[in-house]
């Protein structure tokens, strides 16, 4: 069997849960009696300049690891319109290697129209699509928070769309979703990571026969990984808590940071903060509200920057505990599964998909965007110094089964 991953992006350039979601099936099929696999990865002109003769890169010393070169994109409609430059190079790349399945991760850069070249040149191939994310129903960069004041959003609604994006007209997202609609007809079989997501596309109109929950496999290099011992402390050494995600509002580390400054205000010191992610991408009010509760809480905090995925095993290792503050639906957070198999509790925000994980970690939820009631649960962490009286599972009993 020939299978095609077709991704976003690769993950070396974009470091994301769905480019290596992508990667990481890749690399282990291509270990399996049978199966000849190939990465097709997305690579935008701000990730690498377009070849001059051809569309195709390869910006990876990956095995069959192959990037082709995206120029325009119509983001709004999901819609890739180069029909003469890259629409005919995915052409020619499916003619040659001719795939018995392709298996798409997003409908970002080739497009729905991506969808409708692969059934047109593979008729017989099995197409799925994995929805990592809430792209399709939401324009708002499938985040499904209203854009004014990252409130949440139940559904994609015309006119609360229209408060997003005012400068998009009631036409505009209806041919958006149209557009969308008719390219999933076209796909086999829709996965969804999260039975939370998989609730939101049935609400949104896919029929539930179509779409099946599949939650994601742990990524490589995670499959059977033992989990760590605890952390080693000090007396009255500090419980150190991590977080990991980018900077980015809808991933509430203010919430984290609000929390940490009300427990140091009741004279709690017995933490530490460690903040792993880039805030490259982070709007500057944002990175301002972030510095400003960093200053406040002045050693309690350590804003670390962004990590390779290859070092998360030694940065879990120093913490005590992982904290998920997210302050949107989430999916299938990868870090609650790869905190969990590596043996840290979670503590995480009770919504969406991420409660959904969270539950099965065996972690410790608290109120989503309620810095007191994530406060009073770092506190009985805290004094809770075995933490097996707290609740928490160490060892916890996550699904690692995924898709293919």
């Amino acid at each position: 069997m020939r299978i095609l991953q077709v991704a976003p992006a690769f993950f070396e350039f974009q470091p994301g849960g769905t480019e290596l979601c992508a990667r990481s099936l890749h690399r282990a099929a291509l270990g399996e009696p049978g199966i000849e696999s190939h990465l097709l990865a997305c690579v935008p002109s701000w990730h690498a300049k377009p070849g001059a003769g051809s569309d195709f890169l390869t910006p990876t010393a990956g095995r069959n690891e192959t990037g082709i070169s995206i120029r325009a994109f119509d983001t709004f409609h999901l819609s890739q319109l180069d029909d003469l430059g890259v629409l005919r190079s995915f052409r020619d790349f499916l003619q040659d290697y001719r795939p018995d399945r392709i298996h798409f991760h997003h409908l970002l850069y080739l497009g729905v129209e991506g969808i409708a070249v692969a059934r047109r040149t593979c008729p017989d191939a099995e197409i799925l699509l994995t929805l990592h994310d809430y792209y399709a129903i939401c324009a708002h960069d499938g985040l499904m928070t209203k854009k004014q004041d990252g409130a949440l959003c139940y559904g994609a609604q015309p006119h609360a769309c229209l408060q997003c994006l005012p400068e998009a007209s009631l036409e505009d997202f209806a041919l958006r979703e149209q557009g969308i609609r008719a390219a999933l007809e076209l796909v086999d079989r829709l996965i969804a990571p999260s039975a939370f997501l998989r609730e939101r596309f049935i609400a949104w109109g896919i029929p539930e026969e179509r779409i099946v929950h599949q939650p994601n496999a742990l990524p490589e290099g995670w499959a059977g990984v033992t989990p760590l011992p605890p952390r080693e402390c000090r007396a009255g050494e500090p419980i150190r808590f991590g977080f990991f995600a980018n900077v980015m509002p809808h991933k509430g580390l203010h919430v984290l940071l609000e929390a940490a400054l009300s427990l140091k205000e009741q004279g709690v010191e017995g933490f530490r903060i460690a903040a792993h992610g880039s805030d490259k991408h982070a709007p500057e009010a944002y990175k301002a509200r972030i510095a400003a509760l960093s200053d406040r809480l002045g050693a309690s905090v350590s804003q670390r920057g962004g990590y390779a995925h290859e070092e998360l095993p030694g940065l879990l290792a120093g913490i005590d505990a992982v904290i998920v503050p997210s302050v949107w639906w989430e999916n299938d957070p990868l870090i609650v599964r790869q905190a969990t198999a590596a043996g840290r509790p979670i503590l995480y925000a009770d919504l969406g998909g991420l409660a959904e994980a969270g539950q099965q970690s065996g972690g410790i939820p608290f109120a989503t965007g309620d810095a007191v009631s994530l406060a009073e649960r770092m506190l009985s962490f805290i004094q809770d110094t075995g933490t097996q009286d707290a609740g928490v599972t160490r060892q916890p009993t996550l699904a690692v089964g995924g898709q293919r």
